[in-house]
């Protein structure tokens, strides 16, 4: 996976890779919904087709990053100690 574009803007955070990453995607917006920061989160993919997927993050108030950030550690927490949601 390689990301081809990344935007940070305080509270958004923007990244597109070039691989078929709807999984991975899906499993950080499952752990970042329930955050009480976080406003918006999805990823968005064109086409079937199309290898390019789009994930985007918006958040009350704050860095967006960091609250990516969080989301990784704590995936990475459950996935290590077998408490994955």
């Amino acid at each position: 996976m390689e990301i081809i574009e990344q935007t940070i803007e305080g509270t958004d955070l923007k990244i597109v890779v070039d691989s078929n990453e709807e999984s991975l995607f899906s499993l950080l917006k499952a752990y970042m919904e329930p955050m009480a920061d976080v406003e918006v989160v999805g990823h968005y993919k064109p086409h079937h087709l199309v290898d390019k997927t789009e994930f985007f993050l918006k958040v009350k108030k704050g860095d967006a990053l960091k609250v990516f950030k969080k989301a990784l550690a704590t995936i990475k927490k459950d996935l290590a100690s077998k408490k994955v949601k």
